[in-house]
């Protein structure tokens, strides 16, 4: 599938920038910020130069228009042998996707479009040399600041302890970036082994880095796209926590509107194929096995997900015995 017109999944970023149960990532594979708020947060949403822009109290979200973008929603296998995971990658060609983020700690300025606050602050990339992805701190504070300085070209990961120690007495701002939009993080970061706050935050793990991916091998970006933006509809079989919850079937039917319109295609027929062999009675002994590794995924998402819809039948049995062997029943 060809990179969309703008026109044709502004629909759906409108729906998933509204909706207060959407959550919102931007990063690479070790190092993401998110952006969540709750139904009942005061929130400014604007329309702005094509695109949106969300504030609340706690950080912010702007999700900017490119006319080679591409949306590619996706499933995987969740532990719970009833559920699975699901999000939308929103996705440049590599050469557009390209930011210029420094492989060093580096001074950009005052910041030039803040959504939270902060004009007049300083920018510093974090040196954490992503291609698709500047991960900065903004801070109007003289002295970290002028710790900061102290560092050029140093990777934030090699930076004494007592500058990352400075950073977290005064509570900057963080701000990642890339073509196609920010998020900004307000809220306090919490103490080292500390409980990862509830709404918007930052994840830097080394460990995830050392890799260099732009995203989990588990979601199928076709080759020659990278993930500038995601979104996470509300799930329908799992609640924010990732536990079991009563089945939502307008949520599931949302979320399979963006499958059929904008998925790889071996995704979507791979699906539909289980559906069409179950609703028939038929086996899976009489059905191709798909190819590629995203369309066997999908083959076990639709499986689960029939048992939502449909419930139980020796069909669904023996899709479930040839697929799904956990010895946990799926109730």
């Amino acid at each position: 599938m060809a990179g969309m017109n703008w026109r044709d999944v502004e629909a759906a970023l409108n729906d998933a920038v509204t909706d207060p149960a959407t959550g919102w990532g931007l990063g690479s594979f070790g190092a993401l910020a998110e952006f969540h708020r709750d139904a009942e947060e005061a929130a400014e949403i604007a329309r702005e130069d094509g695109g949106w822009r969300v504030t609340t109290p706690r950080g912010a979200l702007r999700v900017r228009p490119h006319d080679a973008v591409r949306l590619v929603p996706y499933e995987g296998l969740s532990k719970i042998p009833t559920g699975w995971t699901h999000g939308v990658m929103v996705c440049l060609p590599a050469a557009a996707a390209e930011f210029g983020g420094a492989g060093g700690l580096m001074e950009l300025g005052p910041d030039p479009a803040p959504l939270c606050g902060g004009e007049g602050e300083l920018l510093f990339d974090l040196g954490l040399g992503i291609g698709q992805l500047q991960p900065c701190l903004r801070t109007g504070d003289r002295a970290l600041a002028g710790l900061l300085r102290r560092h050029p070209g140093t990777p934030f990961l090699q930076l004494p302890l007592d500058v990352v120690a400075a950073i977290k007495a005064a509570q900057p701002a963080r701000v990642f970036r890339s073509r196609l939009g920010r998020i900004e993080v307000v809220q306090e970061i919490p103490e080292t082994g500390g409980e990862t706050p509830m709404g918007p935050h930052t994840h830097i793990l080394p460990e995830l880095l050392g890799r260099e991916q732009t995203q989990s091998a588990n979601v199928p970006v076709p080759d020659g796209w990278v993930p500038c933006l995601s979104f996470f509809p509300p799930n329908p079989a799992r609640d924010v926590w990732g536990e079991r919850k009563e089945f939502d079937l307008g949520a599931h039917r949302r979320f399979q509107d963006l499958i059929e319109r904008f998925a790889p295609d071996d995704i979507g027929a791979a699906k539909q194929a289980v559906w069409r062999a179950m609703a028939d009675d038929t086996g899976p002994d009489d059905v191709p096995a798909p190819r590629s590794r995203a369309a066997r995924t999908a083959l076990r998402v639709a499986i689960r997900q029939w048992r939502h819809l449909q419930g139980e039948s020796p069909a669904w049995r023996a899709w479930h015995a040839r697929f799904e062997p956990n010895p946990e029943r799926a109730g």
